[in-house]
């Protein structure tokens, strides 16, 4: 499939920082890059411009390197997020449990492998069949769908949700969810920190826009 290339006001096409041609694979992607820059009257944000920051990450830094990105999300794999159950509090495992058991039963239909589960924080190795299955289903990714889940990656600190909302199980903004479980049973205690709460609503818009990028990467 053509990529299409983005245009400027004046109708120039565009190059990415790294001087490279900036296109993308579908006609929703760039309509959607299109507006941002209207919208930004041609100055470029990161954090006004979430999809073109992902398309120029795809293009300039994935580009040829998909094998080391790879590389870089299975670091993941052995401290998964929902692998690691509490002990100080029954009720917060007690939730844990409930919310991120169905989620680890899907990637183990999805995945053909089980992903095992610890309690406390020491270190967990996951089967090398895991290891194996999500390498395979990474390298069949685009540039452009590896620059999403990197960044879905870090911010779930969780592959299992990360390939959740890649393959449309649950939505961006469940996973987001279910990634703070922990942090939200720590609110309920302790009260809420105003600066912790205004990050981690810096993280979930960004989080609900890398969702809307591999949206309109499935749209014509």
């Amino acid at each position: 499939m053509k990529n299409i290339p983005i245009h400027s006001a004046d109708g120039a096409p565009m190059q990415t920082p790294g001087k490279l041609p900036f296109a993308v694979p579908t006609q929703a992607l760039a309509d959607a890059i299109t507006a941002e820059w209207k919208e930004a009257k041609g100055k470029f944000s990161t954090t006004k411009m979430p999809l073109t920051a992902l398309a120029y990450t795809a293009i300039d830094r994935i580009g040829n390197q998909k094998e080391m990105i790879v590389e870089v999300l299975m670091a993941y794999i052995d401290t998964d997020t929902l692998s690691y159950r509490a002990t100080g509090s029954e009720n917060l495992a007690k939730v844990q449990d409930e919310q991120w058991t169905p989620i680890l039963a899907w990637a183990k239909k999805s995945l053909g492998v089980t992903w095992e589960v610890t309690s406390g924080v020491m270190p967990l190795d996951q089967p090398e069949a895991l290891h194996k299955a999500l390498s395979k289903r990474l390298s069949t990714l685009s540039s452009m769908q590896l620059s999403a889940c990197c960044l879905l990656a870090s911010g779930f600190s969780s592959l299992v949700l990360m390939l959740a909302v890649l393959e449309k199980h649950i939505s961006a903004e469940k996973a987001f969810h279910l990634s703070r479980l922990e942090e939200e049973s720590q609110a309920e205690v302790w009260g809420r920190d105003p600066e912790a709460d205004a990050r981690a609503e810096r993280l979930k818009a960004e989080i609900l826009a890398t969702a809307q990028f591999l949206g309109l990467l499935d749209k014509p």
